[in-house]
């Protein structure tokens, strides 16, 4: 049963902003190691080795796009429901979600088995790569249950208030995948040695045994949602709810992972240098987001419960603060960059050319961090009230109607920096389109919420 300390309708808003954001932003950090763990092992076996499980990571990176949009579904209505005092629909919700996140899984495992080849050679790697990159491509797609089922129960106890359990989870999960790593990789202690396909095997492994956990504590009645007497049979109008809903941010998600290559289609126009610098300083943009990611996580089920419960200005209170938090913590992390963005480039390369060039473009990131970590923080206070649709439409309207044409334009008149400015300025503009549309306050009334499906 949930307690008082998730309740996130009550009590000081600031403390249950950082309840929920600190472990969602030490999670974040945990699997930005485990990424660099894995690569360090993978990068032992070979260029081509290490190339084959980057451009499989890009592949089940647009995958999860679909597991991303179930899980802002999920984290929606079961906060809503659970605001509102409705621990039935919420668990219910919660078990249909599940459900659902089996069948899109073992769609896209079947689908997309026999195609890991061809998605490879679409993405343009070189001939040696193949043989490696299928087999491990096609375990991570078979074992794509676990990684949707992941989301969404790291979704529904967010939504209930609990972000430590799945954190806990998460270092569990880490660490068996991190031990895995080099036994199935090398073939140590006995192990077979299965080179590249070995780090797929352990990330599934240690995915699934952390799945194994959350749910075991949903079922056994031990976690803050409890699914030991749910209808366990599917719902089909809960699966459309679940969808309507994230469909919209599963596209918000792939317009701005689409804005983002056709951004760096242009600066490869002028080179592999820049190119360089633009893969430092998105790599160091995602470093310093994850403050912001943290407090967007946690604005969204503290929005879902207030909004559920009608406690509407507490709601918009905690949207305002979150983004406030977000906002100076990434201005002083900002202010950094900006003033020695050598600095920080030269953590990932010692070109002189790279360093100069990622300066720059570090410089016009770092003077839009706020306006990105608010427009973050906004924007999923609007999808914990149930609007998925204005953030979405806004993103494409930044980075697409606004973003790309500068880009293309200003690049022709005044170069290489003129793609730093067309990105900078969709940034801003980004901010302050979500902004206005909060302020409107048309989420203050939407019809829909907690009512069930």
């Amino acid at each position: 049963m949930r307690t008082s300390k998730h309740d996130l309708t009550r009590g000081s808003i600031s403390k249950a902003l950082l309840r929920l954001a600190i472990p969602t932003f030490v999670s974040q950090l945990l699997q930005d190691l485990f990424n660099v763990v894995d690569m360090i092992f993978v990068g032992r076996l070979g260029p081509a080795a290490l190339v084959a499980v980057a451009m499989g990571g890009n592949l089940l990176r647009l995958v999860s796009i679909l597991a991303h949009g179930i899980s802002t579904g999920t984290i929606i209505l079961v906060s809503q429901f659970l605001g509102a005092r409705k621990r039935i629909e919420s668990e219910n919700i919660a078990i249909q979600a599940l459900m659902l996140n089996v069948v899109c899984a073992l769609c896209i495992g079947g689908l997309g088995y026999p195609f890991a080849e061809f998605g490879l050679w679409l993405m343009g790697v070189e001939p040696e790569v193949i043989p490696l990159g299928v087999p491990y491509l096609r375990v991570m797609l078979l074992g794509a249950v676990v990684m949707f089922l992941s989301r969404t129960l790291t979704a529904i106890f967010r939504g209930a208030g609990d972000a430590v359990t799945p954190m806990t989870v998460l270092i569990f999960s880490s660490i068996v995948n991190i031990v895995l790593d080099p036994l199935l990789i090398f073939g140590l202690w006995g192990f077979p040695r299965l080179g590249v396909v070995g780090s797929a095997y352990a990330t599934v492994i240690g995915q699934g045994l952390g799945v194994a956990v959350l749910l075991y504590l949903c079922f056994k009645g031990g976690g803050v949602i409890s699914l030991r007497y749910v209808e366990r049979r599917p719902n089909f109008l809960m699966w459309s709810q679940i969808m309507r809903l994230g469909i919209f941010s599963s596209m918000q998600a792939l317009l701005r992972h689409g804005s983002r290559v056709l951004f760096i289609r242009v600066v490869a126009i002028f080179g592999t240098d820049p190119v360089a610098g633009y893969a430092i300083c998105m790599r160091l943009r995602s470093l310093v987001m994850h403050f912001g990611t943290a407090f967007s996580n946690a604005v969204a089920p503290m929005v879902g419960q207030n909004i559920g419960a009608n406690r509407i200005e507490r709601a918009e209170k905690s949207a305002h603060l979150g983004s406030i938090l977000a906002a100076v913590i990434v201005t002083v992390i900002g202010i950094f960059l900006f003033t020695i963005p050598q600095f920080f480039v030269g953590w990932f390369t010692n070109e002189s050319e790279v360093i100069e060039i990622g300066s720059v473009y570090l410089r016009f990131l770092a003077a839009t961090f706020t306006f990105m970590v608010v427009a973050s923080v906004l924007g999923r206070a609007l999808n914990g009230a149930g609007d998925t649709v204005s953030p979405m439409t806004i993103t494409g309207l930044s980075q697409f109607g606004v973003g790309l044409i500068l880009v293309l334009l200003l690049s022709q008149l005044i170069g290489l920096t003129g793609i730093w400015w067309g990105i900078a300025v969709s940034n801003v503009v980004q901010c302050l389109l979500i902004g206005y549309w909060f302020r409107r306050g048309g989420w203050k009334t939407l019809k829909w919420r907690a009512a069930g499906p």
